[in-house]
């Protein structure tokens, strides 16, 4: 039965992988999605349904257009394979190979695994798109988040890790917050930062202020330290408000009792799904909070931007889905493949350097099959 499954599962990747192929095409284009149907990027002719089956079309067509006989990217094989793989082997790592302690049984832990194999489909879909654009499709990332959250409310798992009731009303606080300043971002009560602005400065533009040292835009006059204080009030009402929220569920007796029933695992109502759909949110706050942090410290410490908010989506996403512990370590992981990259870079001398998406990416795939080693290492049973 697992060879059906997973012969099952990669031709459902290869599809999925083929409207990969898509997004990654068209979203940073700012293209939709939807309309027009699938057609070649040469003659603009509409690709017939018998043309368009995952793999299978790419070889016989022998990469060519059917109608003008223009080339077919091999990245279009190449992601709808990979993506079928994925989604295969996750099934095999978990369910045949029990990588991962608790997973369970797939009949009844499917929600589990459509939400974790959404997430490597993303992560895919995003790395493409960072490796040749430099940019994050947010998009994806937030359908990814959505997923995690929806899968853990709609079926606790063992992997979601359970939460605090104070964490978890501060991450809904946060959650608010956030909500809350996104109003007064768009009324324009508050300004954004430069970071996120669509007339991004080029390296090209860049000069030095004399007074500090710091990088600045030379048409612009823009100083990283003073912007990314935008970013701080932006988060100010979140910070506020899950302190707040924390606060109330720790001091107040009838809120710390109602939440410590209902999440805590005594006489929960709904079955144990609230618990674990606030730990998806918590998790996802944890994610985000790791990389925003990064970003602000780094920049008001070198003066000049450190990670992007593309990265900080995809940490979120990555946060819902799997939790807040396993969203640490991808975490602390990303950047011993980024390190691995560098010295690869060294000695081949001259490559293309590869924005961190990627990297964050790579280290959410270890955690994701090696997280039962990965903690025991740094906690061995009987320390």
């Amino acid at each position: 039965m697992d060879v059906v499954w997973t012969a099952f599962l990669f031709a459902i990747g290869a599809c999925v992988g083929s409207f990969v192929n898509v997004v990654v095409w068209r979203l940073p284009r700012g293209e939709s999605i939807v309309f027009p149907p699938s057609h070649c990027p040469a003659c603009g002719e509409a690709i017939r349904w018998y043309d368009n089956i995952p793999i299978v079309s790419w070889l016989l067509l022998r990469a060519r257009c059917r109608s003008c006989g223009g080339r077919i990217s091999p990245r279009y094989l190449l992601i709808e394979a990979l993506t079928g793989t994925l989604v295969a082997g996750l099934y095999v790592c978990y369910f045949v190979l029990d990588l991962r302690d608790g997973a369970g049984d797939f009949a009844a832990e499917w929600p589990m695994f459509a939400a974790h194999a959404a997430l490597l489909c993303g992560l895919l879909a995003a790395s493409a798109v960072d490796v040749e654009q430099f940019i994050v499709p947010l998009p994806v990332m937030w359908f990814c988040a959505l997923v995690g959250i929806a899968a853990a409310a709609f079926r606790p798992h063992p992997f979601m890790p359970a939460v605090h009731p104070a964490a978890a009303a501060g991450a809904a606080g946060g959650v608010v917050g956030l909500i809350i300043a996104q109003v007064l971002l768009a009324r324009g009560w508050i300004q954004p930062s430069f970071l996120d602005a669509e007339d991004r400065p080029t390296d090209d533009d860049r000069a030095t202020d004399a007074s500090d040292g710091v990088a600045i835009t030379a048409a612009h006059g823009v100083n990283p330290r003073k912007e990314i204080l935008h970013e701080v009030v932006y988060l100010a009402p979140a910070i506020a408000l899950a302190g707040l929220a924390a606060l109330a569920a720790t001091h107040v007796a009838p809120l710390r009792d109602l939440l410590g029933r209902w999440l805590g695992g005594e006489a929960d109502p709904t079955g144990g799904r609230l618990a674990s759909g606030m730990g998806a949110v918590f998790g996802m706050v944890i994610g985000a909070a790791w990389i925003w942090g990064t970003r602000i410290l780094g920049t008001l410490g070198f003066g000049k931007e450190a990670m992007g908010m593309g990265d900080v989506h995809i940490l979120a996403a990555v946060g819902a889905v799997l939790g807040w512990k396993a969203v640490s370590l991808a975490f602390f992981a990303a950047p011993m493949f980024g390190l691995l990259w560098a010295l690869y870079l060294l000695a081949a001398k001259g490559r293309r350097e590869l924005p961190y998406g990627p990297w964050l990416a790579a280290g959410t795939l270890a955690v994701m099959l090696f997280y039962d080693a990965i903690v025991g290492f740094i906690h061995p049973p009987g320390a």
